[in-house]
């Protein structure tokens, strides 16, 4: 198929002009913009200097009511806790009492019975006493004063109830039942 003239061409390069190539040692020249110049700033106008924001009030105060209840709880929960402690030694305290108090009464009864005048009873008996004493220093006051009593009157009436006087027998019995009862009272006022 021929070309005729007439036609426009097909391409700029149609008369087989091939377009021109770059070479890597000619340097490509860019294309040139027209400069740009900055705008020109609005003229300054004075005006009064604006308020600094107000400071959020409400969340520093949700974070101090926040902190006051976490301290507040972390005290109660401490104290309880410390309470609880101090509740739990006054009744093991006080159980022992009791058990130590009825060992001691059984064994006044036996000695002045006549049943069991043994040194081994004798030493029990002591050691008895002793630890109700002793134990009365943990139990609440009144009962710590009973128990501390309990052993005065022992003490002091020991050798009677071994002599079976009554008297000896009736005084050492009403103070390990006043100090029974004092103990129970103490336990019962416990949390």
């Amino acid at each position: 198929m021929q070309r005729d003239e007439s036609d426009p061409p097909v391409s700029a390069y149609a008369n087989d002009e091939a377009p021109p190539r770059a070479s890597i040692s000619t340097p490509i020249s860019p294309t040139l913009t027209p400069a740009r110049t900055p705008p020109t700033p609005a003229p300054q106008i004075a005006t009064p200097a604006a308020p600094r924001p107000v400071r959020d009030v409400s969340g520093r105060a949700l974070a101090l009511i926040a902190l006051a209840v976490a301290l507040t709880g972390m005290a109660y929960n401490t104290w309880r806790n410390e309470t609880s402690e101090a509740q739990r030694n006054v009744r093991q305290a006080c159980f022992m009492l009791l058990e130590e108090s009825a060992a001691l009464q059984q064994i006044v009864d036996l000695r002045f019975g006549g049943h069991d005048r043994s040194k081994s009873s004798w030493a029990s008996a002591w050691g008895k006493a002793t630890l109700i004493r002793d134990l009365g220093e943990l139990a609440p006051p009144r009962t710590g004063q009973e128990a501390q009593h309990v052993y005065e009157i022992w003490s002091q009436r020991a050798h009677q109830i071994d002599e079976r006087n009554p008297l000896a027998e009736d005084e050492l019995s009403d103070a390990i039942e006043r100090m029974r009862r004092q103990t129970l009272e103490d336990l019962r006022g416990l949390d």
